[in-house]
């Protein structure tokens, strides 16, 4: 039986050849193409799924009058330990401190500058289920001046040689650690959250910092007793900070948390002191439904094709069921023929993938998560999904049809059947149009953010990361800045806490000096030089900018729009000479003595913060993080070397590590590029999956009129009257069409751009020209067919047998 099947499975896809060919073409552009997706989606679901449940990072959450004010990825140090102490839901707590964690190692003659050189507790690798290679985690962090290192960091300073035991040189601008290795730890998965190279115990770091209320620089963890909610945890901590809150600062705030699940934290929305680069949960919804339809247009050309060509098997069917063949039998039939082909579009669907996977960015993780057997499970059901839904529909189309009426050739399609042929067109090309719409939005935002003008300069900046500490630093940097100044084609160097594209951090809660202490906000304060404003090209909007012949304006303070309207000054020129009290110094104010324009610190996802530009030498504890040398037009790679020159001579036990600012303030938008060149692709694909269907529609279309077409052209019709008859009921779908995917289109994409502070304004004509492009498209695949059709000499058209 089954060989049966498969002998009359080949002749009818062999026979119809156009249709086997169609077929074959789009569903394995759709099984491709979904299988990308489907790697793509649960990749970004998968991130921090290797660890226990029941595990929540403790974000921040200031409120004033039962609104929220502000909301951190990160806590202070004391929050955990306290939840741990008084709230008997938390079974336990970890904490990993990124304060500072860009630090220069050295081992001998081997130094580097890493990034991820965190502080962390003692138990963090028994809490979390990071896998460790040599060393016993249960107590290589307890004791001070001891680190962890990745095995890539192992082979980095050590070669071959066993590292537990040696001494590792951990320091930064302020500090230098002398850290004996304990651990070595496997490379974390991409798809870790936390990022980190070597980890220094908790005990390393400064005794007052432990259990410190007043900074939120810490990524805390706790997990919850079973059967806890967290809703009831974060209930009680307003209560439980009422204990901490032992300065002024921000005490007349409520202090809360918010529990979040470690495994949602990387596709939620970004919030401030977020280390790692998020994804975007909206984003990836948005691809996995792109993937859905996919398949969906792909069953759907299989649906109508196959319908249509009932017209050609009406009398085998007939003769069939005549003969004594059950309507099982013929269905078991129809269902081979559907396997059979998707099997062999899955084996070019595989090929297909195998090319774009090494064609596309591997930064877009298209290949199979090791480990994870959900993904090909999901596919399997859908492939059987396709199979079944691809065949029952046509078979039991044709089985409706009254067996005499088909074995005389008068099979026709009944009402219903049309109508359903026709809805799905018009749903394959509601979805084109809502694909072709979002495409354009997706692009049009992503240039709006690229072509903005940030406020600041980021073109033609070199910057540098400052050295780690050592003898005589303050003579060395100055020395080293002053020399750097004096290079040809050097414009301005300056000195700072951040640069545009990377986030201040740094907060402190000020108030104006006459104001309650009831009224103090938080700022973001950036530290500066006298030549930031130059450098950068600052927009001043009142007062002026520091100015080394004026020795009070050490003390002043810069505020940007946002910073000025917070503090409840009307205009910039209101704001200039106003006092203002700092966090940390209530014995004296700080005179504003200006005011500069908004500008974009980072990239147009985030709205303006208020940011404060200062120098006070009392706030050295808040450090300067980047040189930035404003170079002119020129030969930047002489530039570089004559850099390296100079810092090898001032800062031998340093790496000299650098970026040109607007590489650097551009990277911020990788993964909104990442998901247009996604979105882009399967969208085109979609549109010509799309009109694979059509085409194949539309030639059957012609064929059955081929009579007809021979009959009019014999009566005097002309050319294009015929184009036009024939196509008219196609053009007519496309049009509802148009307006079904209009107003969807138009939500979807208000909820895709409201992810962005600064965002396009939607028009109807994007939707119009979306339509009309799909129009145009449907018309010419139609037209191709149709035109073909009324080319054919009457002679032949009317001896056709159809």
């Amino acid at each position: 039986m089954l060989s049966n099947y498969l002998k009359i499975a080949c002749r009818n896809l062999l026979r119809h050849r156009s249709f086997t060919v169609l077929n074959l073409t789009g569903l394995a552009l759709g099984m491709a193409s979904f299988w990308l997706i489907l790697q793509y989606v649960r990749f970004e679901e998968s991130y921090d799924r290797i660890h226990a449940d029941r595990i929540y990072r403790v974000e921040s959450l200031f409120s004033k009058g039962g609104s929220t004010t502000d909301h951190w990825a990160t806590s202070s140090n004391g929050y955990a330990s306290a939840m741990k102490n008084h709230l008997p839901e938390v079974e336990d707590f970890t904490r990993i401190s990124w304060r500072n964690s860009n630090r220069i190692v050295r081992y001998q003659n081997i130094k580097f500058r890493e990034n991820h050189v965190c502080f962390a507790d003692s138990n963090f690798f028994r809490f979390f289920s990071y896998p460790v290679i040599s060393g016993d985690k249960r107590t290589f962090l307890n004791e001070p001046n001891t680190v962890v290192i990745s095995e890539t960091m192992a082979a980095k300073y050590f070669g071959r040689a066993n590292p537990i035991g040696k001494q590792l040189d951990i320091s930064t601008t302020g500090d230098i650690y002398k850290c004996q290795v304990t651990g070595v730890f496997a490379d974390l998965p991409v798809n870790s959250g936390m990022q980190f190279d070597m980890l220094m115990s908790w005990r390393t770091s400064p005794s007052w910092t432990w259990n410190f209320w007043y900074q939120h620089e810490s990524y805390s963890f706790v997990r919850l007793s079973p059967n806890t909610s967290p809703e009831a945890v974060e209930a009680k901590f307003p209560a439980l900070s009422q204990r901490y809150k032992t300065a002024e600062a921000l005490r007349d705030m409520t202090w809360g948390v918010r529990l979040v699940p470690l495994a949602d934290i990387h596709l939620n929305a970004g919030l401030p002191n977020e280390i790692e680069a998020k994804g975007s949960r909206l984003s990836v919804r948005f691809l996995w439904a792109t993937g859905i339809i996919l398949l969906l247009i792909s069953w759907i050309n299989y649906s109508n094709l196959a319908t249509v060509r009932n017209l050609f098997r009406a009398k085998e069917m007939g003769i069939r069921r005549t003969i004594g063949s059950s309507r099982k039998q013929l269905i078991v039939q129809f269902l081979f023929e559907s396997l059979l082909l998707h099997l062999l579009a899955l084996c070019l669907a595989v090929l297909l993938a195998e090319a774009a996977v090494s064609v596309l960015p591997s930064s877009l993780h298209l290949t199979a998560v090791p480990g994870q057997i959900r993904p090909l499970l999901e596919f399997a059901a859908l492939f059987l999904t396709g199979v079944a839904l691809t065949a029952v529909y046509p078979a039991v189309a044709l089985l409706r049809a009254n067996p005499m009426a088909v074995l005389k050739g008068k099979y026709v399609f009944s009402p219903a059947d049309l109508f359903l042929r026709k809805s799905l067109i018009v749903a394959q090309f509601s979805i084109a149009i809502l694909l072709i719409a979002g495409t354009v939005v997706v692009y049009r935002q992503m240039a709006f953010m690229l072509e903005q003008d940030p406020g600041i300069r980021t073109t033609q900046v070199l910057s540098l990361k400052l050295p780690a500490k050592t003898e005589q630093y303050a003579d060395r940097t100055r020395h080293f800045k002053e020399q750097l100044r004096s290079l040809a084609g050097v414009h301005s160097v300056s000195e700072s806490g951040a640069v545009p594209g990377r986030e201040v951090g740094q907060v402190l809660a000020n108030r104006p000096w006459s104001a309650a202490p009831s009224s103090n906000k938080p700022y973001e304060m950036l530290t500066v030089d006298y030549d930031f404003g130059k450098t950068f090209d600052l927009q001043l909007l009142a007062g002026h900018y520091f100015d080394r012949s004026r020795p009070a304006d050490t003390q002043g303070l810069i505020l940007n729009e946002s910073a000025m309207k917070q503090f409840g000054f009307a205009t910039p020129e209101q704001a200039i000479g106003q006092k203002i009290a700092l966090e940390t110094t209530g014995n004296r104010p700080n005179e504003v003595i200006g005011v500069i324009r908004d500008y974009h610190q980072r990239s147009l996802r985030h709205p303006f913060t208020p940011i404060i530009l200062f120098m006070d030498p009392d706030y050295r504890w808040i450090p300067t993080e980047y040189y930035s040398i404003r170079v002119d037009t020129g030969n930047p790679g002489r530039l570089i070397r004559a850099v390296q020159q100079l810092w090898d001579a001032h800062f031998p036990e340093s790496s000299m590590d650098y970026f040109f600012l607007d590489q650097f303030y551009q990277q911020q938008y990788e993964q909104d590029a990442q998901f247009r060149l996604l979105f882009s692709v399967f969208s085109g694909l979609s549109i010509f999956v799309a009109c694979l269907g059509l085409l194949g529609l539309s030639a059957f279309t012609a064929q059955q009129r081929i009579r007809e077409i021979g009959i009019r052209k014999v009566l005097g019709a002309s050319l294009g009257s015929i184009v036009v008859l024939l196509s008219e009921d196609f053009v007519k779908l496309i049009l509802i069409a148009i307006l079904i995917a209009s107003p969807l289109a138009w939500w979807c994409m208000d909820q895709w751009l409201a992810g962005f502070a600064y965002r396009i304004s939607l028009s109807t004509w994007l939707f119009a020209a979306s339509g009309a492009v799909v129009m145009l498209v449907a018309l010419l695949t139609v037209g191709s067919q149709t035109l073909r059709a009324a080319r054919m000499d009457p002679a032949k058209s009317l001896k056709t047998d159809v």
